[in-house]
């Protein structure tokens, strides 16, 4: 497992985190305590010069080191040192130069590295409360600028370009509590969130990049878990001693334009969305991802195409959530998949249609699965990747099945159950024993369109036909065919009362 570099910097992982604020009296010492028990978990060794200046804390020459055994590497950060302010009053401001730079170097395989960062500050305040079990930061910035500066690789200093990531208007809080096992409990805001980057091949050659995107009315949440022994190396391990990620990240535009030329070919264009989120569960129960974009536009000029290749998208969202603690009984699990009212302009459709015989409305594909398994081995163990079967499934509802698209609608649902103990009705699968019922409105227009456009035969058509025949009926409305496929408990496959197997 790679050491997460955000905890390479208590300095910048504060700003990054957020929760509610605690009342208590802190020291400046306390504070420097609790920074340093959040670098143990990874492996970091730290050396600094700690001076006491009256009430406050001065820490000067901050290095840290950790070591990457699985690359043979070592990473060293150094940064210049901040102050611990007594507040008088049980807080402690963090004190810091607005230009702040930040040295990191890298070495192994017998190479050596090394990269400038530029952390940059407007209006900073940070304030830590609470107890020494459970400090509190609240911060705020007009602005935060991290960019980086040279880098050097065998010796010789690069010229990249320009790379910079800048916070507006920064807001956040972050609890920072318990002893075996750390928490980490953060809010954070900004009303703008901005990528510049601006490289070229150092070589000379024309390559690079240029990538512009602003995110707005950023928001972010997130409540992690460290364990203080965890071993980086035992992944499962950490997992099982309480290891836990859940966090969200949504805003409320974007907006980014590209122009990024590679191995002799330029593609440059643009990407909006009105709003979008991303949200990650990771612990020892259950995984979850869950991802949102509403309202997007793209267009690209790509190589040999004369035009802008551009689309929209009213929605594109997926949900997936799969258990993965070892049980007994059976436990749930869910994909879910959309994309709604997709749709291209006229131009792009006048290239494979350009007689407009297809209708051109926005299309829309989604499906929503949801069902449940048996997990019956730790899937963090290095066994369990030699085993056939580390879970069984044991059921499967298909919700919803949506696609249209050119005239043609197809929709579903259903649902499975699955025998384990019978593997041999389908070959090495667990029978299932369930029904789906599908519809399909419009699929003989469609092909006949498709002839018409010269796209397929009348052969190939009839043959189709023929084989819809064998698996649908005729359905209530024009142009409607219907189609029920049952598995019944004797393993037969049948389609509207016909068996198929």
């Amino acid at each position: 497992m790679k050491q997460p570099l955000t905890f390479c910097s208590p300095v910048i992982a504060a700003l990054m985190l957020g929760a509610p604020v605690a009342h208590a009296d802190v020291t400046p010492q306390e504070v420097w305590e609790s920074w340093l028990s959040q670098m143990e978990p990874f492996g970091y060794e730290v050396s600094a010069t700690e001076t006491q200046m009256g009430n406050d804390l001065e820490i000067s020459d901050l290095v840290m080191n950790i070591a990457i055994p699985e690359e043979d590497a070592t990473v060293e950060v150094s940064m210049p040192g901040f102050t611990f302010a007594d507040k008088g009053d049980g807080t402690v401001a963090l004190e810091m130069p607005a230009i702040y730079p930040i040295v990191a170097k890298f070495s192994g395989d017998g190479e050596e590295g090394q990269v400038n960062i530029n952390y940059n500050t407007t209006g900073l305040s940070m304030v830590a409360s609470g107890e020494p079990d459970a400090i509190n930061y609240a911060y705020s910035a007009a602005s935060v600028e991290m960019s980086v500066g040279e880098i050097m690789a065998e010796g010789q200093t690069m010229n990249l370009g320009d790379i910079s990531v800048t916070m507006v208007n920064a807001n956040g809080n972050s609890l920072i509590s318990g002893t075996d096992l750390m928490s980490s409990d953060q809010e954070f805001s900004a009303d703008q969130l901005i990528l510049n980057v601006d490289v070229k091949d150092p070589t000379g050659s024309e390559e690079g990049a240029i990538i512009n995107a602003t995110l707005s009315n950023v928001t972010f949440d997130s409540l992690t878990a460290f364990p203080m022994a965890m071993d980086p190396e035992d992944f499962g391990k950490a997992m099982a001693q309480g290891l836990a990620m859940d966090f969200g990240l949504s805003h409320n535009g974007a907006d980014i334009a590209f122009d990024i030329n590679a191995d002799g070919e330029r593609v440059s264009g643009t990407q909006q969305a009105a709003s979008g989120s991303f949200g990650m569960t990771f612990n020892s129960e259950t995984f979850a991802l869950s991802q949102n974009a509403k309202n997007a536009a793209v267009s690209m000029q790509v190589p040999d195409v004369p035009f802008p290749v551009s689309y929209e998208l009213g929605e594109a969202s997926m949900e997936v959530s799969v258990p993965l603690a070892v049980a007994e009984e059976e436990q749930d699990f869910k994909l879910a998949v959309t994309l709604a009212d997709f749709a291209v302009p006229d131009m792009l459709w006048s290239v494979f249609d350009p007689t407009a015989q297809l209708p051109r409305d926005p299309a829309t594909v989604s499906f929503d699965v949801t069902g449940t398994v048996k997990i019956l081995a730790d899937l963090f163990a290095p066994e369990a990747m030699m085993m056939d079967e580390p879970g069984e499934l044991h059921s499967v509802s298909i919700n919803d099945i949506h696609v249209s698209m050119v005239g043609a609608e197809l929709t579903g649902a259903g649902a499975f159950t699955f025998d384990n103990t019978d593997k041999v009705s389908f070959d090495g699968m667990p029978r299932p024993e369930g029904s789906v019922e599908l519809s399909l409105t419009g699929g003989n227009a469609l092909m006949d369109k498709a002839v018409a456009m010269g796209l397929a035969s009348e052969e190939d058509v009839m043959g189709a036909r023929m084989m819809m025949g064998m698996f649908t009926v005729p359905g209530e409305g024009e142009d409607s065919l219907k189609s029920t496929i049952e598995v019944n408990a004797e393993g037969h496959v049948m389609a509207n009362g016909m068996r198929l197997k």
